[in-house]
């Protein structure tokens, strides 16, 4: 159980992302070219993984969120944003519109497209090693959100969701979606994690409680999109019932790996926020 409420919750987030959106501006001034674009491509959303990079801090540190911790959480919301530039583009999933407004590709077109999810992806590490040579705490941290996005990880569930047939069984999918999804989220409670020097034991808690989060963001994605045949669902070998009860599955199992954390209801509250939002 959790002693936050609605209210508390919606706060925490609102200002969490005021102080994200804010920051985030401030890293494209000048006269760089590409700056348009680039704020274009990192400007709205609702900051969720750099949120749950903060509010683990918050967690673990207490109120102690100094500049160079939000910079860390930028290097998050970056790579979130380069993922996204590259998936719309007509080569990946060919999507015309995102949050509202034009893809990047179809505001100002594939090529700045490309450019952009370039930029936000070399920033991201850029920055978060710029960090890390005034506090070494963030070395790992860096190691660890390079190889949640690399090969291994985001770009190998990118790939095989690219090569998935219309009828993969449940272990393929569920597999495409820890690296699409979940990766980010894990990467987000782990760099976390490694810059407060958490011994193993709370470390592997913190990414499992990661883990089935993402995993239950995604499962909620299809249910909402229910099973369309174009893109990859839950839906394709489950019937909606059994991935509701999977998805109820996912959530418990995350509380049982963040129950044992203090000041933890931050988490535990968003664990059903993620999991029952209507889009």
């Amino acid at each position: 159980m959790t002693n936050m409420n609605k209210k508390e919750f919606d706060r925490i987030l609102n200002t969490d992302k005021k102080i994200i959106d804010q920051a985030m501006k401030e890293k494209f001034v000048g006269d760089n070219p590409l700056n348009e674009a680039l704020v274009y491509a990192s400007d709205s959303g609702k900051r969720i993984r750099p949120i749950v990079f903060l509010e683990t801090c918050r967690m673990l540190l207490g109120d102690k969120l100094d500049k160079n911790i939000i910079d860390c959480a930028l290097s998050l919301e970056m790579v979130h944003a380069y993922s996204l530039v590259h998936d719309d583009m007509p080569c990946m999933d060919n999507d015309d519109y995102r949050r509202g407004k034009f893809t990047v590709h179809k505001k100002f077109g594939e090529d700045q497209a490309i450019l952009v999810g370039d930029s936000l992806l070399s920033f991201a590490f850029e920055n978060i090693l710029n960090l890390s040579i005034e506090d070494q705490r963030f070395l790992k941290p860096a190691r660890y959100l390079a190889r949640a996005c690399g090969k291994d990880g985001m770009i190998k569930g990118q790939i095989f969701d690219i090569k998935a047939n219309k009828n993969e069984n449940l272990s393929y999918i569920l597999d495409v979606y820890k690296n699409k999804t979940s990766r980010l989220f894990m990467a987000a409670l782990m760099m976390a994690g490694l810059y407060c020097q958490l011994d193993d034991e709370k470390l592997e808690k913190l990414e499992n409680y990661a883990y089935y989060l993402g995993m239950a963001f995604q499962l909620q994605d299809d249910i909402l999109d229910k099973y369309d045949e174009i893109e990859l669902n839950i839906l394709s070998c489950l019937s909606m019932d059994e991935a509701k009860k999977l998805l109820l599955d996912f959530n418990e199992k995350a509380k049982e790996n963040i129950k044992d954390f203090d000041n933890n209801d931050f988490h535990i509250y968003l664990i059903d926020y993620l999991t029952e939002r209507i889009k």
